[in-house]
């Protein structure tokens, strides 16, 4: 399956208030009857189901191109470039920075922080939105096209309550935030194409305004067969100070293995647009 580069941020805004009113009505295309929708949602709840227990472990290298902006995102100032080593096994995810602007991390090197970190790509955003116990309220939005291809549209919410998605600001406070978005899958299979997220209530001691994230889906091979895993994703901050993005590709998949070589694709590839 063949994945086009995010146009960040167009495509991010146009996201945004596609879901900025979580169960308003596709405007063009007639809905599926209730039925349809109810079978189309169905196997989309399964694909999720399965997703997690058909992963094989695996590693990736994940280049993180970061931005900047003040309050008004208009001028984007491009950040650091960082290579990281992502391992997948057993259902957990683990990141090891390795390059910063192409440069090996020292042994003994204090590493800086990043600005804006998430996780839950492969697998955890998705099994939460499906979880029973999440609670997740889930409609019928419309049709939209994902890569040339017609895609199913479902706006999801979630109350803090039921919430798993958990914030942390300079390590000192940490709070569970209710979010809502839009999963994109086949109306045929099921197959989940893109999801998108995002958190507005936030506590105020967070600092925080809004965050933000579209995870684009797309056919990788691992050890000659095919999954659909995480390819680049986007993620907006808009804190009381500014603004940050962060550009994600998921690059170089390969089988884990215990005796696995570690090495990193190019970050040199031209960066994503600020």
């Amino acid at each position: 399956m063949a994945v086009q580069p995010l146009e960040s941020p167009r495509l991010l805004l146009a996201v945004l208030a596609l879901i900025a009113c979580p169960f308003a009505q596709g405007r063009e295309d007639p809905p599926p009857s209730s039925a349809e929708q109810q079978r189309i949602l169905d196997a989309i709840q399964d694909y999720a189901d399965q997703y997690l227990a058909n992963l094989p472990n695996f590693i990736c290298d994940q280049v993180t191109h970061q931005y900047h902006a003040g309050r008004n995102p208009t001028r984007w100032r491009q950040g650091d470039v960082l290579t990281s080593k992502l391992v997948y096994a057993e259902g957990h995810e683990q990141r090891s920075l390795e390059l910063v602007n192409q440069k090996p991390i020292r042994p003994g090197m204090r590493l800086r922080r990043m600005p804006l970190e998430t996780q839950g790509e492969f697998g955890v955003l998705m099994a939460s939105i499906f979880s029973p116990a999440s609670h997740t309220s889930i409609e019928w939005k419309g049709w939209e096209s994902v890569r040339g291809s017609r895609a199913a549209v479902f706006a999801f919410a979630i109350d803090a309550q039921h919430s798993t998605m958990s914030l942390t600001s300079d390590d000192l406070i940490k709070d569970t935030v209710p979010f809502h978005g839009t999963v994109y899958g086949d109306p045929k299979t099921g197959a989940i194409w893109r999801i998108t997220d995002i958190e507005t209530n936030l506590p105020r001691e967070l600092h925080t305004k809004l965050i933000s994230r579209v995870v684009d889906y797309g056919g990788v091979t691992i050890a000659a067969k095919t999954y659909l895993l995480p390819l680049q994703a986007t993620i907006w901050l808009t804190s009381d100070s500014g603004n940050v993005r962060n550009e994600l590709e998921f690059l170089n998949y390969r089988k884990f293995e215990a005796e696995s070589v570690i090495k990193f694709a190019s970050s040199d590839s031209p960066a994503p647009q600020p």
